[in-house]
């Protein structure tokens, strides 16, 4: 029997049928079994109702990204199988309900399998329609040839809590969907994955990385306001918060959670909000307070796709401008962005870190790819990023104040960021205001100190770039065809992409962009000058990363846009296309 790298196994159904729990069952044990895993989550943006799909690309390396063409689609009705049927690739199998009518015309001559089985009357012999999922289940590890055991273990435990009724026939369900396949497959040969061997990794979700990340980065206060796709960053922390000694507060709004965690921050905590594009408008008058107060504050905002409600549910690269720009008056901040669900627990910390060396709002810019889908990543090492608060004084550091004199937190320095001291500690008495300030914090409009603090303010974020890595640099080649640049989701499918191109003999060098503002134009511009095009890669329909590097490099007739804004994910074959276009 052949054996594969890869496969990709989607079931879909109506929201509130079990389909994700169905897929959560199945990835945390392949996880546990060694298995790389990426998945996908679609569903309608309602709380009940509404077709969903859940898709898992499972693998022996590490991988990034959904991949395309199903292997397997399971269909508990008629959408999933006219949505998602032509997905299939040719020797794939699509497994559908027999209340569900397909037009299996459609698949003649595409070596798609196909197989009506009864699993709304399976699911009914124990007595619920609401088995239809543990069914499903059955029937998935039978198709894909895995081992019963775990599952049955994992069945057991989801339904321990209630009746052993529940439990048995929860199994039975599973049973019967498992001999329903191996009966209606006959003698036919599945192609399976090799077991890969344990592997000491983590399957999570990026915004559950997120929150994890803020806790080894030293956070104990958040203050938010629930949204989709960010609200699990907020869930994580509240079912942490007893045993980490920390405050969550969920305010009314967004632009109470914004100023509450500005109010920490002031008081020397590492606090932060999280958010999504709707919410960072409104946080955009408190984010320039924080520039003008040097307020070291931390806002996560997982993008989706707008503008204003647009589609929740969906992913979108849309707020880069609202990131850069959205903040009133000459605001001084930092956009960061992380290229995968593991960079999302390493890279929030280095946000606080940047945030309090810098003194400054920053903006960590996941987008819903990352934070609503769940990967399996190497075991975090806590230690790899060492906390790095600038310059916070320490009280017995302070020089004696003889009044009238205040501390000078806004110290006129050369490298633009002045001392910092946590309010009531003694000499180190200051104002803190949205006024503009002298160096002690009092209200001044001299012409002259709005100049000087205004310069200091933006002067201090020159070295950004060179104590912050500002882009993965995947760019193999010293003169390529072609230089692709991403951000956030788009990796996994730009480097399959590039690595399709490097056995086709084209050199193709590829950036994931981490640092947005301030834009690391010197850094870029070498892989830029040596590269004959330039692709940026984007999930927006106005090219808002593209005109970046318009204003800021040099020989912009090199650039060129790859758009997508239709909500779903980038594939290897759509970054390869735009590619192609140029080349």
């Amino acid at each position: 029997m052949q054996k594969r790298k890869d496969f990709i196994w989607k079931m879909g159904g109506q929201q509130g049928e079990g389909i994700e729990s169905c897929g959560e069952i199945m990835a945390t044990i392949l996880a546990k079994e060694g298995y790389s895993l990426y998945s996908q989550r679609l569903f309608a943006s309602r709380i009940k109702g509404g077709h969903t799909t859940f898709a898992l690309r499972v693998a022996l390396e590490q991988i990034m990204s959904i991949g395309e063409n199903i292997d397997f689609l399971l269909a508990l009705d008629q959408e999933t199988v006219d949505m998602h049927g032509m997905e299939v690739r040719d020797g794939g199998y699509i497994i559908c309900d027999s209340k569900v009518k397909p037009d299996f015309s459609k698949y003649e001559g595409s070596k798609v399998h196909c197989l009506s089985l009864p699993i709304s009357e399976t699911a009914l012999k124990q007595g619920s329609l609401l088995m239809r999922n543990i069914v499903a289940l059955g029937m998935s590890v039978a198709l894909l040839g895995f081992d019963k055991t775990p599952f049955r273990d994992a069945i057991a435990e989801k339904f321990a809590k209630k009746s052993q009724e529940i439990v048995d026939k929860n199994l039975q369900a599973f049973e019967d969907g498992y001999a329903l396949v191996i009966d209606g497959m006959g003698d036919v040969e599945i192609d399976t994955l090799p077991a890969p061997g344990k592997k000491d990794q983590m399957f999570l979700l990026g915004n559950e990385a997120c929150a994890l990340g803020a806790i080894a980065a030293g956070s104990r206060f958040m203050a938010s306001y629930p949204i989709t796709p960010a609200s699990e960053v907020m869930e994580y922390m509240i079912k942490h918060m007893d045993k980490l000694g920390a405050t969550i507060v969920q305010t009314e709004d967004e632009i109470a959670a914004c100023m509450t965690a500005m109010g920490g921050v002031y008081a020397g905590v590492r606090g932060f909000t999280c958010t999504s594009g709707p919410g960072l408008s409104l946080m955009a008058e408190s984010l320039s307070m924080a520039s003008m107060a040097e307020l070291p504050m931390v806002v996560i905002d997982v993008q989706r796709s707008g503008p204003s409600t647009g589609m929740a549910t969906k992913v979108e690269q849309s707020d880069i401008d609202a990131a850069c720009y959205n903040a009133h008056g000459d605001y001084s901040g930092i956009v960061i962005s992380p290229t995968s669900i593991e960079e999302c627990f390493y890279e929030i910390q280095k946000a606080f870190n940047l945030a309090e060396m810098y003194q400054c709002p920053v903006i960590f810019m996941p987008d819903l790819q990352q934070g609503l889908n769940k990967q399996s990543v190497p075991t975090f090492d806590l230690n790899r990023v060492p906390i790095n608060r600038g310059k916070m004084m320490k009280e017995a550091d302070l020089p004696e104040l003889e009044q009238p004199n205040y501390f000078k937190r806004f110290e006129l320095t050369e490298d633009g960021i002045s001392p910092r001291v946590i309010p009531g500690m003694k000499n180190g008495l200051f104002l803190s205001t949205g006024l503009e300030h002298n160096e002690e914090g009092k209200p001044a409009e001299a012409p002259s100190m709005h100049v000087a603090q205004t310069d200091k303010r933006f002067r201090k974020l020159e070295t950004v770039a060179d104590n912050y890595e500002p882009f993965l640099n995947n760019a193999k080649y010293d003169e390529a065809d072609v230089l692709v640049v991403g951000m956030a989701s788009s990796r996994g499918a730009i480097e399959e992409a590039v690595a399709e191109f490097d056995q086709e003999g084209v050199k193709v060098n590829h950036l994931q962009l981490r640092l947005i503002k301030p834009f690391p134009a010197k850094q870029l511009q070498p892989f830029m000058d040596a590269a004959k095009k330039v692709v940026i890669v984007e999930h927006n329909a106005t090219g808002q990363l593209t005109n970046l590097f318009k204003i800021n490099m040099h020989k912009k007739h090199k650039i060129s846009s790859c758009l997508k804004y239709d909500g779903n994910p980038f594939t290897k074959s759509y970054v390869k296309n735009a590619i192609k276009e140029v080349l």
